[in-house]
Formats: C-alpha cells, sequence, structure tokens
C-alpha cells in the first residue's frame, strides 16, 4: 500500500518515500503474530550491540479478562541510543499493537518514549509498555 502511495506521489511531482524498514510483518494465526523491523539475532550477526524487553501476556489483566493470555511483546533497541530496532509480538491483537511500534520506529524513538507514554489502563497495549520498561530493567511489578 505504501508503495503504491509512493509511486502516486512520484507522478504527482512529489518527493514519493517507502520506509522499507518500518513496515509491519503480520501472520494472522491464533494468537496473532506480529513484527517490524530486525530481530536480535539479525542484529548480533551485524556486530549491532543491543538490549532487549520482553513482557508476556500472561501478566496483564485485559488479557486475563479476554482469556487470551498467550503470547509476549519483545523490543530490540540499540545498547547506547536506546533507538527501537524491532518489535515482534505474538498474541492477542498484535496485528493491531504493531502500529504504535511502527509509529515509534519512524520517528527514530526510543524504548524510553514508549515506556512514558500513557497507555489506557486496561489494554493489551499495555503489554508494549511492560516490555519497553524491561529494555532498561524497569518493569513494575504487576
Amino acid at each position: 500500500e505504501e508503495e503504491g502511495v509512493a509511486a502516486v506521489e512520484i507522478i504527482a511531482g512529489q518527493a514519493g518515500h517507502v520506509n522499507y524498514q518500518t513496515i509491519p510483518g503480520v501472520i494472522y494465526t491464533w494468537p496473532e503474530f506480529a513484527w517490524v523491523g530486525a530481530s536480535e539475532d539479525e542484529l548480533k550477526a551485524k556486530g549491532v550491540a543491543v538490549k532487549t524487553g520482553v513482557f508476556p501476556f500472561l501478566a496483564n489483566g485485559r488479557a486475563k479478562a479476554m482469556e487470551e493470555i498467550e503470547g509476549v511483546v519483545k523490543i530490540v533497541a540499540d545498547a547506547r541510543t536506546d533507538k527501537v530496532l524491532g518489535v515482534h509480538i505474538v498474541g492477542p491483537r498484535a496485528s493491531d499493537m504493531i502500529s504504535e511500534a511502527v509509529t515509534v520506529m519512524e520517528y527514530g524513538g526510543s524504548a524510553e518514549d514508549i515506556a512514558r507514554t500513557s497507555h489506557a489502563h486496561p489494554t493489551l497495549s499495555e503489554v508494549m509498555k511492560e516490555a519497553a520498561l524491561a529494555v532498561d530493567k524497569m518493569q513494575r511489578n504487576l
């Protein structure tokens, strides 16, 4: 879809742009899988120092109420700058949740940016916030 928009923009004399690093992937199984950016293994293979944060849906009140507790959110960030380089989600509504990661990555945001952003309670998106807190070992005991 973004390539189509960029093509029309170029035809119209504008600067079309597609950031291939921020195009999300989704597998519509149950639970869903969604990701954007690089994996921890890909980055380590390239010699990039990373730090990660992981948080399970099992610890989320909304997931418990929905009886959908399988899965985790994993955030991979640059060890030096904290810039988010990849996000991987397996769990309920992963396809909806990945857009937060795409936005943060599109604008060069950090795990701390996600961690300091208010997330409605109780929502599944709090799993993203908790994973971001875990990147710097700031997880709360919920």
